[in-house]
């Protein structure tokens, strides 16, 4: 037995106690037990629009919430701490690079496969097959990441650039994150499993509760206890593991195609091949976050650790409107890797171009009022000494998120396909593209040509997407293996299909 119930939402699983699809919604009408209708019917029959805001907003909202308590956090370690404190949470960013690459290559690879399968209709025991290795593949990642990070911390401190006055504060800070990868992997992959079915409510919950455990331990660690960038670092740990704990729930209990059953898990290659191609992708745009940190801090270390403090204050203060758009962007994933595997390509085409849209409008409406308030908000978590230096990063940043918005939605298509080549040459692409960028110009123009090497390595990266995206074929899908033979069925399934432009379903 699989530590799931009976109920499910899944293409094709004609389980007994499946409730009767609701019109328009063909073979997946919303959970049997859930009042939130929009799950596998907004995957498949939705109309785009409804379809990705529906998916988008509550994770953009959901990352955008993260970027707000990251912005707490900072607040409470800059005025309770010292520089030093808050340099720390920016030399750690690294280390956050490579928890983030681990949970990339686990949660993003085997949601996106398991989307697919939803959409090619495969039986539930399958999908429990990826659910299954996607879970327990990420925290045995996790344990011995947080043992090889533990034993190291103290070299990779120093290789991270922090020395002086913010070393010993950076030490307890990586300690920490590394102690906490097992709660932080496990959590972002199950959160990943959860958005494959459609379930973006449900996701945005997992981390509004992350964040209000990340509030009131800053509040209690930070605030009352005094315990600086550690408190902030325990808060963080305990957030991952609430939020891990509520998706596991939620999973055992709503979702039969989520298996934590250690039976179900096998290190079969058919599974870890998709998982691996497409989670490959994430991985390396995480290591080139954890590279681009690590290069950014030593160059801006040369300028102090006022300067580094600047650059961690910026970046999290933009992060709110860029993970809007990531977040749109991301939150379309399941809806791109669903008509892919249904092979409908009038769906996938329209979904991309949609995307396209919203993600630049959202960017370019956000972007416009930050830039005019950017010192006003610098003030709200830095003193005087940082807005200047933080102000002409931000204004980079936010003219870098425009573009950014563009180069996501076309890593999430190559992702959801499956494309895992495409995927990997994007994000080597844009590394290629910022490492010089940084490096040459930092020497040639010293802190501007640090700072403005964000916004010109988006516009050249864009290019890139483009180039790869026409280069493998746009937005084509694979023909249907039976085309025609449903089109004058009267079979709800079949009248279900037509109405969204998909294949119609065998049954099981």
């Amino acid at each position: 037995m699989t530590s799931h119930q009976t109920e499910n939402n899944a293409p094709k699983n004609s389980a007994p106690n499946n409730n009767a699809p609701a019109a328009g919604h063909g073979g997946h009408g919303p959970h049997g037990a859930s009042e939130d209708p929009q799950n596998i019917y907004l995957l498949k029959d939705a109309p785009i629009l409804k379809a990705l805001l529906s998916l988008g907003v509550p994770m953009a909202l959901g990352l955008a919430i993260t970027s707000i308590y990251n912005v707490v956090n900072s607040y409470f370690v800059g005025h309770y701490g010292g520089t030093e404190d808050l340099a720390a949470t920016s030399y750690g960013v690294p280390v956050f690079g490579v928890i983030m690459a681990i949970a990339g290559l686990f949660g993003l690879g085997s949601s996106t496969l398991a989307s697919r399968k939803l959409g090619e209709g495969q039986p539930a025991h399958e999908i429990h097959r990826v659910t299954s290795f996607a879970l327990y593949s990420a925290l045995g990642a996790g344990i011995v990441a947080a043992a090889i990070g533990f034993i190291l911390a103290d070299p990779i401190t120093s290789i991270m650039g922090a020395s002086g006055g913010s070393y010993e504060p950076t030490r307890i800070y990586v300690h920490l994150m590394f102690l906490g990868a097992p709660l932080a992997i496990g959590m972002f992959t199950l959160e990943q499993l959860v958005r494959s079915e459609g379930y973006a409510k449900q996701s945005m919950y997992g981390i509004i509760v992350g964040t209000v455990v990340t509030c009131i331990f800053d509040v209690l660690f930070i605030a009352i206890m005094g315990m600086g960038v550690a408190g902030a670092g325990w808060a963080m740990l305990l957030a991952n593991g609430a939020s891990m704990l509520y998706y596991l729930l939620f999973l055992m209990r709503q979702s039969e195609n989520f298996s934590a059953n250690i039976r179900d898990f096998s290190l079969d290659p058919a599974i870890i091949k998709p998982v691996v191609a497409v989670g490959a992708a994430e991985l390396i745009q995480s290591l080139n976050l954890i590279f681009a940190a690590l290069l950014l801090n030593n160059l801006a270390a040369s300028y102090g650790d006022d300067t580094v403090a600047a650059f961690g204050l910026a970046m999290r203060l933009n992060m709110v409107p860029e993970m809007l758009c990531m977040g749109l962007c991301m939150g379309g994933i399941p809806l791109y890797a669903y008509a892919y595997g249904a092979r409908n390509g009038a769906r996938v085409k329209e979904a991309l171009r949609t995307a396209t849209i919203l993600s630049v409008a959202t960017s370019a409406i956000i972007t416009i009022p930050v830039l005019i308030f950017r010192r006003e908000l610098l003030a709200v978590v830095g003193d005087a000494s940082l807005i200047d230096t933080g102000e002409e990063i931000m204004v980079a940043l936010m003219l870098a998120a425009v573009f950014n918005a563009v180069s996501i939605v076309f890593v999430s298509w190559f992702q959801a396909a499956g494309k895992g080549g495409p995927a990997m040459l994007m994000t080597i692409g844009i590394a290629l593209l910022f490492f010089p960028a940084v490096y040459f110009g930092n020497m040639w123009f010293g802190f501007k040509g640090l700072t403005w090497a964000f916004p010109f390595t988006q516009v050249l990266a864009c290019a890139l997407g483009l180039v790869l995206f026409l280069a493998t074929g746009g937005a084509k899908v694979p023909p249907a293996e039976a085309e025609v033979e449903a089109e004058g069925s009267e079979d709800s399934d079949v009248q279900a299909a037509q109405v969204s432009g998909a294949q119609p379903e065998q049954k099981a």
